[in-house]
């Protein structure tokens, strides 16, 4: 098969890939641990973990405790859509970019 026919479906695959992602979100969810001072003990005490979704909106980092099993799974298959939705775009715009460049070559 030429090579322009092949580029243009592994074009249309990665669109389709792209389109099938839903759900997605930028930024991260992470483990926190707070440092408390207990009464009578002279050094802190890790409590935690807890899960927080941290994304940054009009420069400035937000965060947002998350509670239930449920919620971070969610949140942290939304951020990973992410992810793989910058990275198809990448090879999308790869592939873009040797379809012109066969497309000089023809010319």
């Amino acid at each position: 098969m030429p090579k322009l026919p092949k580029l243009r479906q592994l074009r249309q695959e990665l669109l389709g890939h792209i389109s099938a992602i839903e759900e997605m979100r930028r930024g991260s969810v992470i483990r926190q641990f707070l440092k408390l001072r207990l009464k009578g003990q002279k050094d802190p005490v890790l409590a935690g973990p807890y899960a927080l979704y941290t994304c940054k909106k009009k420069g400035k980092t937000q965060g947002r405790r998350l509670h239930s099993p449920e919620e971070i799974r969610r949140l942290e298959e939304q951020v990973e859509n992410y992810h793989v939705f910058r990275k198809l775009c990448a090879e999308l715009v790869e592939v873009s970019e040797h379809i012109c460049d066969e497309k000089d070559r023809r010319r």
